[in-house]
């Protein structure tokens, strides 16, 4: 994939349904967060394929846990770039469900 390649992915139109997990949207962003500023640098820096696939499956089955079907892709996708050898369109993935975080954000406060 091609450095000038933009990727996004379409915040959430919707919150899950379950009150459980709505009350933990806002520690799933946080924690989101979290991961991608410190174990996410380190996986790229090191360039170690097996992590970045674990990092990219812990992603998809986190979204899906969370009913963000659409967004899961993106840990596919990191996966798929973690086979191909793909080291820069996990970063672009990263910061693209980084602003889908700040909308799930924005979009949690207005309803609480």
């Amino acid at each position: 994939m091609s450095d000038r390649q933009h990727i996004t992915y379409a915040a959430p139109t919707s919150l899950p349904s379950d009150p459980v997990l709505r009350e933990f949207i806002p520690e799933f962003v946080t924690q989101w967060r979290k991961d991608f500023a410190t174990m996410f640098p380190d996986i790229i820096q090191r360039r170690n394929a097996e992590d970045l696939y674990r990092f990219g499956h812990t992603i998809k089955g986190s979204f899906l846990q969370f009913g963000f079907t659409d967004l899961a892709q993106a840990g596919r996708d990191i996966m798929e770039d973690s086979r191909n050898g793909d080291w820069s369109s996990p970063v672009q993935r990263v910061a693209a469900l980084e602003d889908v975080l700040t909308a799930i954000e924005a979009r949690f406060s207005e309803l609480t």
